[in-house]
């Protein structure tokens, strides 16, 4: 157990405060005495994944971090299917990648993305056109109301768009050390998503393999400075920090009147099918169009220069900056299209560091 550990080093963002406490967790025995050790002394938890999806107050965290490193990958074939079960800390673009090269089909899509097998489930992660509750068949993880180990099945999950029980319904219940996927053996790539089709066509590729599809979305997500690289400042970010909204069809022909009133044409506005006869928008199209281009700077923080969605540490920023740029973006958002945008990052420590408050 160390005290006074700062969190930044471990945030792909670079912001955030000491933890009070802070241990690695490296299997199931170790953190459930890491949780029965801030339970004794009433202490505050947060488990730390790969930092690549979390606001860290200035002020640090006044508990007990936990930092996941369970590691381990099994797979077994099971019919034409490969079933996986990787421990919460491994890398999750390091799976995709050994995958992909194991000619296994079902992440392709998600290469690229920085983090964690444990996040994955939270957020239902996903890219171009494909996300984790496709491939999921169960999450393994330590339930704080019981004390044990569980198996939590797909169907249970309640997956959503980026979201799922562990981020909603029972946020804080459970801590995910475990994930099993079942992916397709010698299976085709998922080539669903527009921008990756044209990209993959305009190079040949009719029926790319799923390695050049891999190679493809790192290239696509490369140009938005959406894969971390130490040598880009742009990536120094959280990804996109906003989620992009899902409205009603009544609200999305009020908001493509306005896009026209904006820009003439109202046709000009990204949108996308979704469930139940909603439509998802473009946040960082709005963004823009609410007079926050990419390459937007507020101090020691600002837009990337490559997405308007990427909010960036540009060296020195702190999460006050970061939040206040976010606010202000939500704000121009909302009187320019009355649409409210929901940050996508996990927010801790302080509560005055956090949006919509």
């Amino acid at each position: 157990m160390s005290e006074g550990v700062r969190l930044a080093p471990f945030t792909t963002l670079g912001v955030g405060g000491p933890a009070r406490y802070f241990s690695e967790i490296t299997d199931a025995s170790a953190l459930a005495e890491g949780v029965a050790w801030a339970r004794r002394r009433g202490l505050p938890l947060f488990v730390l994944g790969g930092g690549s999806n979390v606001v860290i107050s200035d002020s640090g965290f006044p508990g007990l971090v936990l930092r996941m490193n369970i590691r381990g990958v099994d797979a077994r074939r099971e019919g034409g299917h490969v079933l996986i079960k990787a421990g919460a800390g491994e890398d999750w673009d390091e799976l995709v990648a050994a995958s992909v090269a194991d000619g296994l089909a079902g992440f392709e899509c998600l290469s690229g993305i920085p983090g964690k097998v444990g996040a994955t489930p939270v957020q239902n992660v996903g890219a171009y056109g494909q996300e984790t509750s496709e491939t999921l068949v169960s999450v393994e993880a330590y339930d704080l109301a019981t004390d044990r180990l569980v198996e939590v099945r797909a169907s249970e999950c309640e997956f959503g768009y980026r979201a799922s029980r562990f981020k909603h319904r029972d946020r804080g219940r459970f801590i995910i050390t475990g994930v099993t996927y079942r992916l397709i053996e010698s299976g085709p790539p998922a080539i669903r998503y527009s921008e990756l089709r044209r990209y993959l066509d305009e190079r040949g590729a009719g029926e790319p393999s799923l390695a050049e599809t891999r190679r493809a979305v790192l290239t696509l997500r490369a140009r938005k400075a959406m894969v971390i690289d130490p040598r880009d400042p742009d990536s120094r970010s959280v990804g996109s920090f906003f989620v992009n909204p899902v409205v009603s069809a009544g609200e999305f022909e009020r908001i493509r009147e306005r896009a026209r009133e904006l820009t003439g044409d109202a046709d000009a506005m990204p949108s996308f099918p979704a469930p139940d006869g909603h439509v998802k928008l473009s946040a960082a199209w709005l963004i823009e169009r609410a007079g926050f281009p990419r390459g937007v700077v507020r101090g020691n923080v600002g837009t990337s220069t490559k997405h308007a969605l990427a909010i960036i540490n540009r060296g020195g920023g702190t999460a006050r900056e970061i939040i206040e740029l976010a606010r202000e973006i939500e704000a121009g958002v909302r009187e320019t299209f009355n649409v409210t945008l929901a940050p996508e990052p996990v927010f801790v420590g302080e509560r005055e560091d956090k949006p919509n408050d």
